[in-house]
């Protein structure tokens, strides 16, 4: 058993995940509640009986019968905590027992017993303060319908017979590591951005040269770009422009930058960006460049059949804390 403690510490040291092998079991005797508990809680100087009495109810009408409409009985008014998820005060405890926990009294209320829960091991007290160990039942991590037992304490310090400060050991609630993508995730989805990527460029070298059909084909049967849905309608808007514009648009470029990627689902994702519709300036061309319009952008895609398709295309994209860029652009020319 030594030995084999040992190879599981020298598997933390080593950095080994422990989620790999089994958990460690525990190694010690188990804690055992005293068989006379409430004998504990007596002495021979009276101010210590009264504190290990006092202590005895909170253990008893408190904490296992649940009477905290009584807790003043027991505790100060200012009753100072130091358990890090319990606030000071009598009335805070009393809030959190009765109204929050909504606990209920336990009538008539038992005596302390060897069999509880959380029995009574030992009780200690000098000068104005008292102790008590009991017992703690803790499941397995990997299996929790095995536990193993520990020693948990509390500690009161006293004043006038009340319990006017506490100790324990809690802890606050551990939260669950954040998950590590996988490998294999982290590849599968560089090449999902890779291929929306190339879906934005496609779209762009379409509405660029104002092919109807490579434009219509970079959206699902029921995509839309505002007003126009569906493949004929975007196909009609394409063709409508290039009989409109003529050689205008010989010199038209659509920029998509600022790109950034949000998948919601394994077939679904936004994709957010900035947009310019630019025309002329070509290399050597004498023609000044000309920014039409610029604008943000957010649009829905979806991965039908294997391929990312734009949805719904929306270059009105109101951003929530800054607003719209200003749009100037023709009402002639895609975005």
């Amino acid at each position: 058993m030594k030995f084999r403690y040992l190879l599981l510490a020298a598997a933390v040291a080593a950095g080994v995940p422990m989620g790999a092998q089994a958990q460690m079991r525990a190694l010690s005797d188990p804690v055992v509640g005293h068989p006379d508990p409430e004998s504990l809680f007596t002495s021979r100087d009276p101010v210590l009986h009264r504190n290990k009495q006092t202590a005895l109810r909170i253990q008893r009408e408190l904490l296992k019968c649940n009477e905290w409409a009584r807790a003043g009985e027991w505790l100060t008014d200012k009753y100072i905590q130091h358990n890090p998820v319990a606030a000071s005060g009598l009335k805070g405890v009393q809030e959190y027992f009765l109204n929050v926990a909504r606990v209920r009294p336990v009538s008539p209320c038992p005596a302390l017993s060897a069999s509880d829960p959380n029995a009574v091991v030992m009780v200690s007290a000098e000068g104005d303060y008292v102790t008590i160990l009991t017992k703690r039942i803790v499941p397995y991590a990997d299996d929790p319908t095995q536990s193993y037992t520990t020693t948990w304490f509390d500690t009161w310090r006293f004043v006038d017979g009340k319990a006017d400060e506490h100790w324990d050991p809690a802890t606050l609630p551990t939260m669950p590591p954040a998950p590590i993508a996988s490998v294999d995730t982290v590849v599968r989805e560089a090449a999902e951005r890779a291929a929306i990527e190339k879906l934005m460029w496609d779209y762009v070298a379409a509405a660029d040269s104002l092919d109807a059909n490579a434009y219509a084909a970079a959206f699902t049967p029921d995509g839309a770009f505002g007003q126009s849905k569906g493949a004929e309608a975007l196909k009609g808007m394409i063709n409508g422009l290039r009989t409109s514009m003529g050689t205008r648009s010989a010199g038209m470029h659509h920029v998509m930058s600022n790109m950034n990627i949000e998948f919601l689902s394994p077939t679904r994702a936004r994709v957010f960006y900035y947009w310019q519709t630019v025309f002329g300036g070509a290399a050597g061309a004498q023609t000044p460049v000309r920014v039409a319009a610029v604008g943000r952008g957010m649009d829905d895609v979806v991965k039908v059949g294997g391929k990312w398709l734009i949805q719904n295309r929306n270059v009105s994209y109101k951003h929530p804390s800054e607003g719209n860029l200003p749009t100037t652009a023709p009402a002639s020319a895609p975005r």
